[in-house]
């Protein structure tokens, strides 16, 4: 071990509980009692490492030591400055927004960086090699079945219709909410059994019911969070979900009601699960895409809390309100 990587171990115990997201997978792993990888517990991916990675790195897929420890450092210097009061009189600077900053002060904020066969990973999207979501543009600007629910294509948000999920709270964040951290969103709990696997995020607070060793039924219907059937590869939980709602489609990772998304939970040493998902949807996407998450096991004493997401019905009689008015006017 090197002296800059002693140091920066060091510097990362003191920054991180978790250090590196770390997935490694083994083949001596603790089961349940019948018999499969036992993947129940809390989980969290509170890292810095964005879902695509930034253009100007091209197809580079991990980060030297050096320009590791470079952003770690920048992430603590940012940490160190969000924990300053704020001014109570300080003014946007013109043209500058209002944000909940000091609401924002308060969360959890990701420092590490995802670590996967001991590369320090640039994004988490491995596939197409740019890191990026290969958006079909033509396709998707001819669908009226992506980001807003409209019912018709003059992006008017004057009724209940044509808001998407997350606007009315109904579905905030990921169709499926181990997919990317969406705002400060990296916590989940797993409970398994013999014939289900249910997964609860805490933002968005849903519970997801996966079936193993079933079918899709052939008269199924569209609903939030799709519907999920599991098997298992070896030591490997594949999960397939299919028939998602349209209103749940949310940026960056749009999707229709014929989004197929393939996932792999593979339980690694030291409490750690590599998650990987595949996206297909010919509608939007040139290619399908995949992604690659490393789970690290919480603190004992640690959980999850529920995100009551409110607000948005509450201010939506204002939206309602403000197109009658407009209505009223012409």
């Amino acid at each position: 071990m090197t002296f800059f990587t002693r140091t920066l171990s060091a510097l990362l115990f003191l920054v991180s509980p978790h250090v590196f997201a770390q997935a490694n997978l083994v083949t001596n792993l603790p089961k349940t009692e019948y018999g499969y990888p036992d993947l129940q517990g809390y989980w969290e991916n509170l890292h810095q490492t964005p879902l695509q990675r930034p253009r100007e790195l091209g197809d580079k897929q991990a980060y030297s030591e050096d320009e590791a420890f470079a952003l770690i450092e920048q992430a603590s210097a940012d940490l160190r400055k969000r924990s300053l009061p704020l001014d109570p009189d300080r003014e946007p600077p013109q043209g500058g927004l209002v944000t909940n900053q000091a609401d924002d002060d308060f969360d959890d904020f990701p420092i590490d960086i995802a670590m996967i066969n001991g590369e320090y990973r640039t994004s988490l999207i491995i596939d197409p090699p740019n890191g990026r979501i290969p958006h079909d543009i033509v396709n998707r600007a001819q669908t009226n079945e992506f980001y807003f629910y409209l019912q018709d294509n003059n992006l008017r948000f004057d009724g209940p219709e044509a808001a998407y999920g997350g606007e009315r709270c109904l579905f905030p964040g990921p169709q499926l909410s181990m997919m990317y951290q969406r705002g400060l969103s990296p916590y989940t709990q797993i409970v398994q059994t013999k014939d289900y696997l249910m997964i609860l995020g805490e933002y968005p607070y849903h519970a997801r019911i996966i079936r193993i060793e079933d079918d899709h039924p052939t008269n199924g219907f569209a609903k939030w969070m799709g519907d999920s059937v599991g098997h298992w590869e070896n030591e490997t939980l594949v999960i397939h979900t299919e028939k998602m709602r349209r209103e749940q489609s949310f940026p960056p990772i749009f999707s229709t009601i014929h989004t197929q998304i393939t996932e792999r939970l593979s339980l690694g040493e030291n409490d750690t699960i590599l998650y990987e998902y595949t996206v297909t949807d010919p509608q939007l996407y040139l290619q399908s895409f995949t992604a690659q998450i490393p789970f690290t096991r919480m603190q004992n004493g640690q959980v999850i809390y529920e995100y009551a997401c409110h607000e948005g019905n509450y201010s939506f009689v204002g939206s309602l309100s403000g197109a009658r008015w407009e209505d009223a006017q012409n």
